[in-house]
């Protein structure tokens, strides 16, 4: 607390001082006979002229050096989706647009800057208004931008309203991490709710089993409190715990109790939930995506805690997941893992990367290792502490491939419907899972 109090006066005190050296600087000013600045000669004018023209080629070689570099999409390579594509297409109309009046606009401030410096014998015109000039500089953008704003909207109503619904995957963001849930054979994810959301149920399923297994964890904890409260009395009746100790075991005690009672009034149906909640029971938890090549999904996501950003970069597919409520988009992916792999500028890109990420292994007396592209969901939006922790390893594969996968999963008792082994090769959805 002294620290920053110190920082604030010196602040302060800097702030205090400025002011009176521009006070002092005013007052010699007015001593010179208002003459504050030398005399800039012809010379020096000429000088910033030339540099300006200097300053334009570096700026616009540089620009033009990025851009061979990085290309459109920006070092994400190929689009690997269908709407991903389309959204390259877009972009690239947007900076055939873009581009040369960038460069048209940016030429002509450095060029007059230069062919009108100052001189003495020269006299600027100066122009009020002009109506033809604000005719040409607002209908032109007006219309350019009209076919932009047209083009991307009829994009967007193609990839947000694509009637394709393909296999249902939900992503679930929490801080910091991602957990993805296949729906089963009946390709719809059994229902969820937050107040269900524990240690043995992080996304809050709604089936008969987890209800019970929920009234048993809030009853243990409504014992616990109960009981601590209880033993902390003394002969009189009084708490020998603090007052605010007291305050929050009994704000966590109602906190409970209310819970419990939400999820009898809102979501157990008793000996219902059997029926009601069954499309969960085949549903599947994975700590990794894996997706078949040219066959369309549905994505949902939802958020547990703060607002999230799943992003699928070499999809160009990206959503906000926000508490309480879900969100989605569709994809279909058009190229594998193993083909992404085998392109000349992957392997380039990936070959460097390994260059240097092996000198900083060699650096710490590290094992080199190869470290090869895989596609991945990131979390975009800056969502706390571990925000660089968000990620989760995507496959894009073939059908006989994500059939080995999904039956050699580790979490076998969800690979069950109705107790009996479901087989994934032959079990048809939507989407062919």
């Amino acid at each position: 607390m002294e620290g920053k109090f110190i920082i604030v006066v010196v602040v302060a005190l800097f702030f205090i001082a400025f002011i009176q050296l521009m006070k002092i600087y005013d007052l010699a000013a007015k001593v010179r006979g208002k003459k504050s600045q030398e005399v800039i000669t012809r010379g020096e004018n000429m000088l910033m002229a030339n540099l300006m023209l200097v300053f334009m080629f570096a700026f616009f070689g540089f620009t033009i050096w990025l851009i061979s570099i990085y290309g459109a999409s920006a070092g994400l390579y190929e689009a690997a989706t269908v709407h991903g594509k389309q959204i390259d297409d877009l972009l690239m109309f947007n900076w055939w647009i873009i581009l040369p009046v960038f460069f048209g606009t940016n030429f002509l401030l450095f060029f007059f800057s230069w062919k009108y410096y100052h001189r003495e014998e020269r006299k600027a015109s100066y122009i009020s208004h002009n109506n033809k000039l604000e005719l040409v500089w607002t209908v032109i953008p007006a219309i350019v931008l009209s076919f932009i704003v047209i083009y991307g909207l009829r994009t967007w109503n193609e990839i947000m309203y694509n009637k394709e619904e393909g296999q249902v995957i939900e992503v679930y963001a929490y801080q910091f991490g991602w957990i993805a849930r296949y729906a089963g054979s009946d390709n719809t994810l059994g229902k969820a709710d937050f107040k269900l959301v524990s240690a043995t149920n992080p996304l809050g399923i709604i089936n008969d089993s987890t209800i019970k297994e929920t009234y048993v964890e809030i009853d243990k904890k409504v014992n616990q409190i109960t009981k601590k409260l209880q033993n902390s009395k003394n002969e009189n009746g009084e708490y020998l715990l603090s007052a605010k100790k007291v305050s929050k075991l009994k704000e966590e005690l109602a906190k409970n109790k209310r819970r419990k009672y939400r999820i009898e009034a809102g979501i157990d149906r008793k000996e219902l939930n059997s029926s009601v909640y069954e499309s969960s029971n085949d549903d599947i938890q994975v700590q990794e995506i894996h997706l078949v090549k040219d066959q369309p999904y549905t994505f949902k996501f939802r958020s547990r805690d703060v607002i999230h950003c799943p992003w699928f970069p070499h999809f160009r597919a990206q959503i906000n997941a926000v508490p309480g409520m879900e969100t989605n988009f569709k994809l279909t992916p058009t190229i594998t893992t193993m083909e992404m792999r085998a392109r000349p500028d992957v392997m380039e890109h990936w070959r460097n990367i390994n260059v240097i990420h092996n000198e900083r292994k060699r650096k710490i007396g590290e094992e080199e290792e190869e470290v090869l592209f895989d596609y991945i969901l990131l979390c975009n939006k800056i969502c706390g502490a571990g925000h660089s922790n968000m990620q989760l390893k995507v496959i894009v594969e073939t059908q006989d491939e994500f059939d080995k996968w999904i039956q050699n999963n580790d979490d076998k008792k969800r690979l069950t419907i109705s107790g009996e082994e479901v087989d994934w090769s032959t079990t048809k959805s939507k989407a062919s899972l």
